[in-house]
Formats: C-alpha cells, structure tokens, sequence
C-alpha cells in the first residue's frame, strides 16, 4: 500500500501564473476512477496531495489548498475517510503564491490531515514549532476551529492504530 496522489499528477503538463504545475487542459474526470476504485476496495492507507493547480477542479487554489478537490471530490464524492497527507508546505510556488501561514490555514480547511515539512527547498530553524505555533494562533483567531482540529487528530490516531494492528 502506498500514498496516492488525486489531483491529476498523471497528466501534468505545464505551470501556473503562481509557478505551480498546472494540469487544467489535459486532465480527463476518467483519471478519478482508480481512486476511486482505491477507495472502494480498501486498498489506501493514506491520501497524498500534490501543490497542481487544475482549474476544472478549483479555479482558485492547488489541491493541497482546495477545499472542492480534498473535502469535496476525495471525501465527498469518492467517500474516502482516512488520512490526508500534504505535499511539501515549505514548496516556493506554495510559500510565495499564498504565504506559509495562509497556505497552512487552506490546507486545514481544505481537509487535509498531516502536514508535511520537508526542509528541502527552504531550510528553517524551528520550523515545526512555528508551525505549531501559527495554528494555534489560527485557532485561537477562530480562522480554525478546535472541532477540525479534532477532526484530523482522529484520523491520525486511526491510521496509527491501523500500523499497530
């Protein structure tokens, strides 16, 4: 089992204005069907997003950000449950485009569960205790609620239960 991107990773072609990949003129709503398929055989343990912008999808934000791909197609329409996992929040197109604490508050929203941060691209001392610390300032601003919060820590505590057991 591995991780499974849903945002039409397979037909990237291009970039964005915002210097993302862009996949709006040649994904096909066909490249859903064997997530979906994923979905219904249980054979997912987690969800990975990717930072592609298709606007077919959200015109707006990448997948990682965007509430109509994650919440809506992932978990609505494909019914998928389990544990979301970002990309790279620390990616420069994602960083420049929406700005770190912006882009962490979207991907929450959005549904997804774990954050990624790889330190790849940007180096940061401190980073995870300043990401700690911006969401709870986003909590504590009411841009986030303590229920979404505890929306995904369930999730984690199942997919861990679910490595355990």
């Amino acid at each position: 089992r591995n991780h499974r991107h849903v945002d039409g990773h397979v037909s990237q072609a291009g970039s964005t204005p915002l210097g993302l990949a862009g996949v709006t003129a040649t994904w096909w709503r066909t490249e859903l069907e064997p997530f979906a398929n994923i979905v219904r055989d249980g054979s997912a343990d987690a969800v990975l997003t990717a930072h592609v912008f298709n606007a077919t999808l959200d015109p707006n934000r990448p997948a990682t950000l965007s509430g109509p791909t994650i919440t809506g197609i992932l978990r609505q329409e494909l019914g998928w449950d389990g544990l979301v996992v970002s990309d790279d929040m620390q990616m420069g197109a994602i960083r420049k485009a929406f700005g770190y604490e912006d882009a962490l508050r979207l991907a929450i929203l959005a549904g997804v569960d774990m954050l990624t941060i790889a330190q790849q691209q940007v180096f940061e001392v401190g980073i995870v205790n300043r990401t700690i610390d911006l969401i709870e300032g986003l909590v504590a601003k009411g841009s986030l609620t303590e229920a979404r919060i505890d929306e995904s820590y369930a999730r984690i505590g199942a997919f861990k239960a679910s490595l355990s057991g």
